[in-house]
């Protein structure tokens, strides 16, 4: 799953609309919905929801600047899953 953590909702938007729902040709509320694009709690939030509906494994993409967005993840999404 495409994910990128931040906390500014420009920042997300931007996300969404010029990069992910180009590449994946797919409309920009449907990614909005799904996908891991915003802040630590909302994301946490939609993963606590795929579990609930019997998922149990995600495999996390970055959009980008990689390594920061994994540790970003680790340190305030993990957390907040886990609970």
């Amino acid at each position: 799953m495409f994910f990128y953590i931040t906390e500014e909702s420009a920042t997300s938007e931007r996300t969404i609309r010029d990069v992910l729902s180009p590449t994946l040709k797919r409309p920009e509320e449907e990614l909005r919905e799904r996908l891991l694009v915003g802040p630590a709690a909302e994301c946490a939030e939609k993963l606590a929801a795929y579990r609930a509906a019997g998922v149990k494994r995600i495999f996390l993409w970055p959009v980008e600047d990689e390594l920061r967005q994994l540790a970003t993840f680790q340190e305030r999404v993990a957390p907040l899953v886990h609970s």
